[in-house]
């Protein structure tokens, strides 16, 4: 039988929540039924080779539209001469749409533009209200003749990327879901982690994500110094790599916490690092949905998260907490859990049964991918 040939763009070797979604669902997809090939603007991706290993071709592009468009125009043409049955355009702000009109010339029968986020996330604030002014004229131009699928991760990020033009019953909210039973309490790897790692006595912050401005890790440091005054055997584990590596560990001496912080660097782990931890913090600035958010639940763990950036559907139990980003509310709340405790125990169930499932959302996946109305 002749597989569903599908095109992921684009991938990072940073391996973000874009890189990561695509990468769980190529891990529980159908492989007899689907093969994923992928675009990344990167020289090198360190999981090529196990992509190729299985089967999967990666394109390399040497530009962006914005920066080259006759040379990017040309190794698009090179790519979907492949010919390709669905293309998954996975999407944080727009930058143009001729990947989406090649898509078309090309005939790929299923374009899916996906909306992952609900800002752009870029340090320097002069370069991004700039691209911000850009993302919104080009966000005004985008309709329905672009794609033929409209997926967002949740409806915020979905009026984010596609305006009022875009119906909603043309768009699809695809749940980032997770595989539950990876992610569910286990009171063993929890004592195994603690006892590996020199944390059997400490009270465990984890934030686990990029360090990037988006994800506020100046914010989250800042905080920690003030719960260390009142917690002196507080420890932070930073699970995540980027471009303010450096930054942020100078930040941590300067606070004079630097002793009490660990950078992980990126991680293959986070969760067995959930089990570890006694609280995950994610004060970022804003989030297309957090999938993060999904995760700490269903381990049992204690979240505490920006509360104008986590999304309603992503609250799905009581163990949650949105705070604005006010330090002593933050702090406070903290302090609190660290004294008072809490039982630990497994959610899975109540995650799965909220609809954050990987099995359950694969079918639907696989259903756009295969150009079928999905029935539960």
């Amino acid at each position: 039988m002749k597989k569903i040939k599908v095109l992921q763009m684009p991938v990072r070797n940073a391996k973000g929540g874009i890189t990561q979604y695509a990468l769980r669902n190529w891990a529980h997809i159908d492989k007899s039924r689907l093969i994923f090939d992928w675009v990344t603007l990167d020289k090198e991706l360190s999981f090529e080779k196990d992509l190729i290993d299985q089967g999967c071709k990666v394109h390399h592009l040497s530009c962006r539209q914005e920066d080259d468009e006759s040379r990017f125009r040309a190794e698009m043409e090179a790519i979907f001469a492949n010919k390709y049955d669905a293309i998954h355009l996975h999407t944080s702000y727009w930058r143009g749409f001729l990947a989406e009109e090649l898509a078309i010339q090309a005939k790929i029968p299923r374009i899916i533009v996906h909306a992952h986020s609900t800002g752009i996330d870029v340090v320097d604030s002069v370069v991004r209200e700039k691209l911000a002014e850009k993302h919104n004229e080009w966000k005004s131009r985008f309709n329905t003749g672009l794609a033929t699928h409209f997926v967002a991760c949740s409806d915020v990020a979905a009026k984010f990327l596609f305006g009022p033009q875009i119906p909603d019953d043309r768009i699809t909210v695809l749940k980032n879901a997770i595989d539950t039973a990876k992610f569910s309490f286990d009171n063993n790897i929890r004592a195994e982690m603690r006892c590996k790692m020199g944390l059997e006595d400490k009270f465990v912050i984890l934030q686990a994500a990029r360090l990037e401005h988006q994800k506020n890790h100046t914010f989250a440091l800042k905080l920690f110094a003030e719960v260390l005054s009142v917690i002196p055997k507080a420890i932070f584990l930073l699970a995540g790599d980027g471009q303010l590596r450096d930054e942020l560990k100078k930040e941590a001496v300067d606070l004079g916490i630097a002793d009490k912080v660990c950078f992980l660097g990126f991680r293959n782990d986070v969760s067995a690092l959930l089990q570890a931890a006694d609280l995950m913090v994610a004060p970022s600035l804003f989030e297309g949905f957090s999938i993060s958010a999904i995760e700490a639940q269903c381990s049992g763990i204690h979240f505490c998260c920006n509360y104008c950036c986590i999304p309603d559907e992503a609250m799905v139990l009581d163990s949650t907490v949105r705070l604005p980003l006010d330090m002593s509310l933050w702090r406070d709340e903290i302090v609190k859990i660290a004294h008072t405790g809490y039982e630990r125990r497994d959610r899975s169930e109540d995650i799965a049964a909220a609809g954050y499932s990987l099995s359950e959302q694969i079918k639907v996946l696989e259903s756009i991918y295969s150009g079928v109305i999905y029935q539960a």
